[in-house]
Formats: structure tokens, sequence, C-alpha cells
């Protein structure tokens, strides 16, 4: 009886240390989920308007001062200002394991270091504050300059 009465101890006792790891990655995943939908929405709000260097909102943005201020209005989180700081920033994200919300950067200046930042939307595509269009657009990078330039993604929500 005492043996029986053991294993059913160690039994509860390992029962109530699995079941806090187990629960976690659902609840995670949910938050992350709402956080990444209403970071999408926002940054489609900023859709047109005009690019400007060393800018971060609310009428006009660079590429770094957008992904700041769409992160900063839509989850509270100050990130770094820089795009070559912000792609050290949060928790680095392979190509292949992007999710809606993440941070995307890249080399776009031929010197192989971090030159431009957007948001990754799903579908492999991204919205940016693009130099050379003049405003926040919703670009691929699916094939292209994007696709050669791509560099890493970082999850900062």
């Amino acid at each position: 009886m005492k043996i029986f009465k053991n294993k059913i101890i160690a039994l509860l006792l390992l029962v109530a240390l699995v079941m806090p790891i187990l629960a976690t990655p659902t609840q995670t995943y949910a938050a992350s989920s709402s956080k990444s939908t209403k970071i999408e929405s926002f940054a489609k709000k900023q859709l047109g308007k005009r690019y400007v260097w060393a800018t971060q909102g609310p009428s006009t943005f660079d590429c770094s001062g957008f992904t700041y201020y769409v992160v900063k209005k839509t989850t509270g989180k100050t990130i770094p200002r820089g795009s070559t700081v912000q792609g050290k920033h949060g928790k680095y994200v392979s190509r292949k394991n992007l999710k809606k919300g993440d941070l995307v950067f890249f080399a776009t200046t031929g010197k192989g270091r971090v030159s431009h930042a957007g948001i990754y939307l799903g579908n492999k595509k991204f919205i940016h504050a693009s130099s050379s269009k003049g405003k926040v657009v919703i670009s691929s990078m699916a094939s292209g300059h994007y696709y050669k330039t791509f560099v890493n993604g970082r999850r900062v929500i």
C-alpha cells in the first residue's frame, strides 16, 4: 500500500510540473496572434504615407521609423530606432519560420549589413517605408531584390 501511495504522489507531482509547460505555448500563441493582427491592421493604415529619411511618424516615415512607430503604437513596446540595431533586437527568426507581425531585415546597400526594415504580413509579403517608392508600400519577398537581400527576421511580440 505504501508503494502504491508513493507512486500516486509522484504521478501527481509530475502532472503538476508538466501541466504549466504544456499550457504555455497555446497561451503565448493566442497572445501573439492577437498582437500580430493588430500590428498588421495598424501598419496597413499607414499605406501611402510619405517616406522621409530620419522620421518616425505619424505622417512620414523612414523604414526603421515605420517599424518603430507601428510596434510602439500597437504593443506599447519600444524597440531600437535604426534598422541595423533593430535587426539584432528580439528573437531571431529564419525566413521559413516567419509569422505575421515579425520584423524583417534586408541588406539593400550591398554591404552585407542590415540597411532596411519592414513588417512581415504573411504569404511572402511585407509592408515597409520604401525610399525608392517614396511611401509606405507592400512588397513581395518571394523573389527578386528583397528575396536576394533578406538577412533575417526578428520576433519582438
